[in-house]
């Protein structure tokens, strides 16, 4: 029986970090980076805010970080408790005379509740019938008192602190990592072993931020994305209102700016798609249509074309649907294609609906036996007469990333911002590849050069596996399996394959078969499997169709228990 490849991650060896201050070394190390990267672009609050950090010594620096981490910005400086800080008390006031922290003399009620314990609380209430009050309930009592706040204060000896300047780290950040998702922890999890990042270019000529215009709009998205949390809440109007408020870039696109300003746009476009979709499932037509004319961003004129057919404007959708068979994707392409149908209909004219390509199908009558899914029972069944594996989409994309590795990393403006990218800010724009030309040549050179030497392929996978990438978090398939795949499939339908991932990367990279069958005889079949009630995906029927249209051989097998 052939070895089935299951597309799980191979476990990463994991190391302990040994330094106490690994935290305040990750900190000083974006704060260094970014000043050295963006100083120019800085605002004056911001440099003043890297210079008052290195004023700090090492104690306070570290106390200022661990603030940073926890939740605030109010703290009691007695539950303030890190062996690796040597003198606490000096550290506060460091960071007091900086000003990164204060010491609040008016502090609300609501803002250092939760700093408190329900009974500490209750050694300001007389009231015997407070005890058996949840904690959240014994609000309106002290609000009843004249200084609750300040009494427990002096009540429990204690004294509290307010972090300061805390949205000026949340901007280098920013710098650092070019999204609001990553932070320090991206160091851990490298220093731990549970990820390894290749080594790419970082040199401030090709930072992603050009003019400190993008970086604003860069924090104004990101301030409206968590306004954003509780959308379904919202009133239209609140809607429209937070539509208003999107940053544009409304500077000249320069070649030097493209790279910050197409980050920009891209992400807010997936906000207003949000606010727009929300609006339609308010019925507020007219109000969401308006918003995804102004998105360049799919499924915007799927949605647009939807929101026409109920508004009856159907000679409107027909036109906008005859505009998406020129796009470039795939998706666009089939969506106007079966939706056409309905809206000639609409119009009273003729429809002819085109035959789609005819699939291989097979029926396979099967015990379930030890199998744990229709997958594997499918692939033990073919390894009879043959080799079969278990890759679903991660054999091509990663011999697509192999192939290609020099392009993805390429040293290309605005591609990389810090070391924990498993790939560029660019992998999904149109122009993604064009910017690369030379470097997909040499790809396409170096594919049809493993073809010949196999073994200089599993060389490359070997040096390469276990770096997390942006098709495969470190995984590799097994060398038998990249063997057989790179010699029995021809040249030419790599290339046909490969072409269309390339088309659109982010939409293609999912949808491929489950197995990949080498029979005993030679070639190679793909094979996608269906189990009892389950039904073909849209992005797998594209493949499907792509495949038939192309000759590459491809079976659809429904399984049925017996």
């Amino acid at each position: 029986m052939s070895p089935i490849a299951s597309a799980q991650p191979q476990p990463v060896a994991r190391t302990v970090l040994p330094d106490p201050l690994y935290y305040l070394a990750n900190f000083r190390r974006v704060i260094q980076r970014v000043y050295e990267r963006y100083d120019d672009l800085l605002s004056t609050e911001e440099r003043d805010f890297y210079r008052r950090l290195q004023l700090l010594n090492g104690d306070a620096q570290a106390l200022y970080v661990r603030l940073l981490t926890r939740k605030g910005p109010l703290f009691r400086t007695s539950k303030l408790r890190y062996q690796e800080i040597a003198d606490q008390p000096q550290a506060i006031a460091g960071l007091v005379a900086q000003q990164l922290v204060t010491q609040p003399s008016e502090i609300d009620l609501l803002d250092a509740f939760p700093l408190f314990t329900k009974q500490e609380w209750l050694g300001l209430l007389p009231d015997a019938a407070a005890q058996r009050l949840a904690k959240p309930a014994l609000v309106p009592l002290l609000q009843n008192l004249t200084e609750p706040v300040q009494a427990i204060i002096e009540q429990q000896d204690e004294s509290l602190i307010q972090l300061e300047s805390s949205e000026h780290f949340a901007t280098f950040c920013l710098l650092y990592f070019s999204n609001g998702r990553q932070d320090l922890t991206e160091f851990v999890l490298r220093d731990l072993g549970v990820y390894r990042f290749e080594n790419y270019s970082l040199a401030r000529a090709t930072r992603v931020f050009t003019h400190r215009e993008q970086i604003d709009k860069m924090l104004c998205y990101y301030r409206l994305r968590d306004a954003l949390d509780d959308l379904a809440s919202l009133s239209r109007e609140e809607i429209l209102a937070l539509s208003l408020q999107l940053p544009t870039m409304t500077s000249p696109h320069h070649q030097d700016r493209c790279r910050g300003d197409t980050l920009v746009h891209r992400r807010t476009e997936r906000l207003r798609l949000r606010l727009a979709r929300q609006l339609e499932r308010l019925e507020a037509w007219q109000d969401a249509l308006a918003l995804y004319r102004q998105c360049q961003q799919q499924p915007s004129r799927e949605r647009q074309v939807r929101i026409l057919y109920r508004l009856a404007q159907h000679q409107a959708a027909l036109q906008l649907c005859q505009q998406m068979f020129d796009s470039l994707s795939e998706a666009e392409q089939t969506f106007a294609r079966q939706f056409q149908p309905k809206l000639l209909k609409a119009l009273g004219q003729t429809v002819t609906k085109p035959a789609p390509p005819v699939l291989n199908e097979v029926q396979l009558f099967l015990t379930a036996g030890d199998s744990p899914n229709v997958e594997l029972a499918v692939a033990q069944s073919l390894s009879v007469n043959g080799d079969c594996f278990y890759v679903e989409n991660t054999l091509f994309l990663c011999i697509f990333c192999l192939a290609f590795w020099d392009a993805i990393f390429a040293d290309v403006p605005g591609a990389f911002s810090n070391e924990f990218q498993t790939g560029p800010h660019d992998l999904y724009e149109e122009d993604f590849a064009s910017r690369r030309s030379q470097h997909f040549k040499h790809g396409w050179q170096k594919l049809a050069s493993w073809r010949r030497a196999p073994d200089e392929l599993l060389q490359f996978a070997d040096q390469k596996r276990g770096i997390a990438t942006p098709f495969h978090m470190g995984f590799m398939p097994a060398p038998e399996l990249l063997k057989l795949a790179i010699t029995r499939i021809s040249l030419h339908h790599w290339q046909i394959i490969f072409e269309r991932l390339l088309r659109d990367l982010k939409e293609n990279r999912n949808g491929l078969p489950d197995l990949i069958y080498f029979p005993d005889e030679g070639g190679y079949e793909l094979v996608e499997v269906k189990g009892p009630g389950d039904r073909l995906q849209k992005n797998q029927l594209r493949w499907l169709h792509y495949f038939a249209e192309h000759h590459i051989p491809c079976q659809v097998a429904y399984v049925q228990w017996q």
